[in-house]
């Protein structure tokens, strides 16, 4: 497996890319930006040793979603292709079952920010027309607009 070495500030890998891997994070930690260098760049995810990155473009052959960053000097990543992963299955079940359970993770919290959305939709239109809004109702709305507007600007899927 093929291992590559970032210092503080490098970009690993940039929104828009198209991707034929994932990387494992072996030493050190990244960021995950949206608009990467732009003025309304935000920080999306922060992560470190043993976490992932970029496996929907190894699995779906997608750009790339957003732009990573190594965070400190030596940070040392796994480039994991696809026939990597495939030699997972057979030689490192467990390095599989853990990337398993990090996705599981991702769309579990993906899932509540979804019902999450939902739930206030159905507070609002249960709402006389002219009624005013609920103060906690329009902090929970606010709450899920900023989010929303940050995962539209950013295109991902998963952070």
């Amino acid at each position: 497996m093929k291992q590559i070495m970032f210092n503080k500030d490098e970009v690993i890998c940039r929104k828009g890319e198209i991707g034929s891997c994932m990387y494992c994070i072996r030493k050190g930690s990244v960021a995950v930006y949206s608009d990467y260098g732009a003025a309304g760049a935000r920080k999306l995810a922060e992560l470190k040793e043993g976490d992932f990155f970029g496996e929907m473009e190894l699995i779906e052959n997608e750009p790339r979603s957003a732009t990573v960053v190594a965070l400190c000097d030596g940070t040392l990543l796994d480039e994991i292709t696809e026939n990597t992963f495939l030699d997972y299955f057979e030689h490192d079940p467990v390095k599989v079952f853990m990337i398993l359970q990090q996705l599981s993770a991702r769309l579990r919290k993906t899932t509540k920010d979804y019902l999450e959305v939902c739930h206030a939709i159905c507070d609002v239109e249960d709402l006389p027309e002219d009624a005013p809004m609920d103060p906690e109702l329009r902090a929970r709305l606010m709450a899920i607009q900023e989010e929303y507007m940050m995962l539209s600007m950013s295109g991902l899927r998963f952070y």
